[in-house]
């Protein structure tokens, strides 16, 4: 019995280590597969860290873009703002100048208004003297012309009475 108990434990240590060795190499195939797929995942990892690296750049180029851009909107901003209070500044000036044109404008018509209207009325009066004058003028000029108009009526008159002979020649 000894030698079949023995028999039988090499059978199952055999078996056993048939066993272990399968174990062995489905464990290191398994590991070797693994392996491969760290590899794998490795390789992608630093495709990733690529990616990421070269994105990280991008965003700093783009980020620098963006500040250059904001910087120059900011300038272009200033000097509109700049132009624009100048603008407004001589709009004012001229608008104040304009002002005072006008005003000075409307004092001199205003005092040219009240030359003409005191030489109008010195003219009107001066045409209602001389009208008052003539019409005077005219009344003796009547008189005049009445006193001679009947005095040549007369002298008509006499010489037609003289030429009939009802005046005698003496």
């Amino acid at each position: 019995m000894t030698i079949s108990v023995e028999s039988d434990l090499k059978d199952i240590l055999l078996k056993f280590d048939q066993k272990l060795d399968n174990l062995s190499q489905t464990f290191e195939q398994k590991l070797d597969r693994l392996d491969q797929k760290i590899d794998e995942v490795k390789e992608d990892m630093s495709e990733v860290k690529i990616s990421i690296a070269e994105l990280k750049k991008d965003n700093q180029r783009l980020e620098e873009k963006i500040e250059n851009t904001n910087k120059k909107i900011d300038t272009t901003a200033q000097i509109l703002e700049d132009k624009i209070e100048n603008t407004n500044q001589k709009i004012d000036t001229t608008a104040q100048i304009l002002e005072d044109k006008i005003e000075n404008t409307n004092k001199k018509i205003d005092t040219t208004a009240k030359s003409l209207e005191n030489k109008i009325d010195a003219t009107n009066k001066n045409l209602t003297d001389n009208l008052q004058n003539l019409g005077k003028r005219v009344d003796n000029s009547e008189f005049i012309n009445r006193g001679i108009f009947i005095g040549l009526i007369l002298t008509v008159l006499g010489g037609f009475a003289k030429f009939i002979g009802l005046i005698g020649n003496s």
